[in-house]
């Protein structure tokens, strides 16, 4: 295993590694594979900073997960992104695109709420395929985060995700609400924020 800098062009493998977590759902809903590999981008630019918090895991150089992080003071350009495929996507396609961007425009303001963007970093994707990949990444952002002077690590989840896993590796949870952006069948749909002080 080795851990390299994630940057713009890993976005689409990383996109094809997302896929069996989210992009399957939009199948189960009537939309094609193309739809659900585009919105894991879109998931994954939404988490996308650049450098330096930008790491994957590699596996015989095939990518095994990636973690991104960064200031919430940028500004990542994932919404323009998004705006520019919109007039290509059907009205039930553009109906999911636009949930997901208010999920994510919704959520993140809660989650800043609790943040000092000066002195926390905001962790806003990570995937691990393969057991023990995450815990390295989390720890080279933690070493990087720690060196250049952050104090704490917050990020949001949601109950479609292993969410234990943050509880397990040192991050309190400091809120959990339900997001009505979403259409399903559970009541029990929750999005959790949580901090790791560094």
């Amino acid at each position: 295993m080795k851990i390299e800098e994630f940057t713009e062009k890993d976005i689409r493998e990383a996109s094809h590694l997302a896929y069996p977590v989210w992009g399957v759902n939009y199948i189960a809903d009537g939309q094609d594979e193309k739809f659900g590999l585009l919105m894991c981008e879109y998931i994954i630019r939404y988490g996308w900073y650049g450098a330096p918090y930008a790491f994957k895991i590699t596996d015989k150089g095939k990518m095994a997960g990636c973690i991104l992080a960064g200031n919430i003071k940028q500004d990542n350009g994932y919404n323009e992104w998004i705006d520019e495929l919109m007039p290509t996507f059907n009205d039930k396609q553009r109906e999911a695109a636009l949930a997901l961007r208010d999920y994510f425009g919704n959520t993140s303001p809660k989650v800043y709420r609790y943040m000092q963007a000066d002195k926390d970093l905001y962790l806003s994707f990570f995937l691990s395929a393969v057991q023990g990949c995450g815990k390295q990444l989390l720890a080279e952002v933690v070493a990087g985060a720690k060196r250049d002077g952050y104090e704490k690590l917050y990020l949001w989840t949601d109950s479609s995700c292993n969410h234990s896993y943050y509880a397990r590796h040192g991050f309190e949870k400091v809120a959990e609400f339900k997001s009505d952006e979403w259409k399903t069948n559970s009541n029990n749909y929750l999005t959790y924020i949580y901090r790791k002080s560094l």
